[in-house]
């Protein structure tokens, strides 16, 4: 394929996040804008970041962004569907010689040149619902494969969709050596087409700083989740419910995370058969407590004042929940599989870990969990040695993987 004319300098790189993302994948995209702009500028390159999002005020209002580098330019944008003349009469307009093969194609439509001003463009995963017409080349940040351990998506063609997505792509950047793997062995995807850059954190010290440990508060853990199917919510609320009857936990349990206050309330068949399964009469009704999707400030608050935080999802790129809450000083239980390892491993987090296919197991560690958690506070890393791996230190790195693309 014959992209056009490239532009004059400075290069324009557009970060785009494709869908209504909230947590981990929306703080991700903002790190990544964020890296590629201080990576430019630490290596001598002229490049402009433009960190692009859907048009949807009410999930993304200005507050949303406080955390953006200044010299990172926000833009909205819808999705623009074409069938395949319209791709076509598109793509000889914009100077790429290309064959379409597929009826349907989408583009990132933001009201002035469908990012034609762009000279890369880097979407924040791989769920395009169509292929993106090939009008730049475009990199995808991949952070997980879970369809090739979870039934997360119900059309039988999905698979499919997705490697022929993974595969139009330029490149695709992935943060763990488990997800790279799965890129190779899972996608198909050559090994030259596959790059792996470092997991980045942002800078905690100020909000650290304005959050103070409560004294007075009822002990309790955070367990930080979301509806997703591989967040493994049966097993963890029968583990919940081990942990309190059989081994008389104290702790209450404070669940937080995108979409958890329709956790034990949703008809959707999966959450509901969640709460069938609970007893009427349960301890779990007065020992664990829903708080929903926190404001920032306010989940750091409830963070740093727990006695430890649990991850019990079965399978994923790993949680960044668990470093997070390392900068705050709080120890963490996860269940034990490859990318787990891999953060702990690359942070020198100290976890503890559970069998997440057996509840009983859950409920043994959170016990112990509870009598260990001050001793584990000691083993935790220092906000210094974290601080190592902020985007500043990684943010050529970044730039690197991508440089060769514009």
């Amino acid at each position: 394929m014959t992209i056009g004319a490239k532009l004059p300098s400075p290069a324009r790189i557009a970060v785009i996040l494709p869908h209504v993302y909230r947590g981990g994948t929306f703080r991700g995209a903002k790190l990544l804008a964020g890296a590629l702009a201080a990576g430019a500028l630490q290596f001598g390159s002229d490049a402009e970041i433009i960190f692009a999002h859907l048009d949807s005020p009410s999930f993304y209002p200005d507050d949303e962004f406080s955390d953006l580098p200044a010299n990172v330019k926000r833009r909205t944008f819808a999705w623009r569907i074409m069938r395949n003349h319209e791709a076509a009469r598109a793509c000889l307009y914009a100077g790429v010689d290309v064959k379409l093969k597929h009826d349907v194609y989408q583009v990132p439509d933001d009201q002035i040149t469908q990012f034609l001003d762009c000279d890369l463009w880097v979407i924040v995963s791989d769920r395009l619902e169509f292929p993106l017409i090939p009008l730049r080349p475009h990199v995808l940040m991949i952070y997980d494969y879970l369809q090739r351990y979870e039934n997360v998506i119900g059309s039988e063609d999905y698979e499919q969709r997705l490697v022929d997505r993974n595969g139009s792509a330029t490149a695709v950047l992935v943060t763990t050596n488990f997800t790279k793997s799965d890129a190779k062995q899972f996608i198909g995807l050559p090994a030259s087409q596959v790059r792996k850059v470092p997991m980045l954190i942002p800078d905690f010290t100020a909000a650290d700083r304005s959050i103070t440990r409560g004294d007075k508060l009822p002990p309790y853990f955070i367990w930080t989740t979301n509806t997703a199917i591989h967040k493994n919510h049966g097993n963890a609320l029968r583990a919940l419910q081990a942990y309190y009857d059989i081994y008389e936990g104290k702790l209450e349990c404070r669940i937080t995370g995108f979409n958890t206050e329709k956790l034990l309330t949703s008809d959707n068949p999966y959450l509901a058969s969640l709460k069938a399964a609970l007893p009427s009469e349960n301890t779990l009704k007065t020992k664990i407590k829903i708080e929903g999707e926190l404001p920032d400030t306010a989940y750091l608050a409830l963070l740093k004042n727990a006695s430890f935080l649990w991850h019990p999802a079965r399978v994923d790129n790993g949680t960044f929940a668990v470093v997070e809450a390392a900068w705050f000083g709080v120890p963490s239980l996860s269940s034990d599989y490859p990318a787990m390892h891999e953060i702990n491993q690359q942070f020198n987090l100290q976890l503890n870990w559970m069998n997440s296919d057996n509840p009983h197991d859950m409920a043994r560690q959170l016990k112990l969990m509870e009598t260990d958690y001050e001793m584990l506070r000691k083993c935790l890393p220092s906000t210094e040695d974290l601080s190592a791996h902020s985007v500043e230190q990684y943010a050529v790195d970044y730039w690197l993987a991508i440089r060769d693309f514009l």
